[in-house]
């Protein structure tokens, strides 16, 4: 992973085969001091894609009971990263393709670059964000 910083607050990151997604988006915002911010462009080829995706409802307070996980090997096409980095915590979701199927949810650690993969991150100055519980134990955005 190698990361670039231009004048204006844009942060680009470089992902070769083997870095970890999520891990290495972290690492940019703690390496280029990003605590509010956007990822506003993701694209590249996992060659492990760990999501999960809200498939109810009724919302039940546990989080564990109403999020379906997925763990997929295999040759993914990502067209598409994207979310909001608050306290400098990245909240991101992918959508894939596998050649049969596309796939989107949550993007979770572990996900390992295939063959690249390209991220753009915007620092937004004169905002600071957190996530904080809110009704039904769902992480809201709000000032800090």
């Amino acid at each position: 992973m190698e990361s670039f910083e231009s004048d204006d607050g844009h942060v680009i990151v470089r992902l070769d085969r083997g870095d970890m997604v999520l891990e290495s988006i972290e690492r940019a915002c703690e390496d280029h001091d990003v605590d509010t911010g956007a990822v506003v462009t993701g694209i590249g080829t996992f060659s492990t894609l760990n999501i999960h995706y809200v498939d109810r409802t009724d919302l039940p307070e546990d989080q564990s009971d109403r999020n379906v996980d997925l763990e997929l090997e295999g040759a993914w096409e990502v067209t598409d990263v994207n979310g909001v980095i608050a306290d400098g915590d990245p909240h991101l979701h992918v959508t894939a393709f596998d050649g049969d199927r596309t796939v989107g949810g949550h993007l979770e650690e572990g996900c390992e670059i295939n063959v690249l993969g390209e991220i753009t991150i915007r620092k937004i100055d004169g905002l600071s964000l957190e996530r904080r519980p809110g009704d039904r134990n769902v992480s809201q955005l709000a000032r800090r």
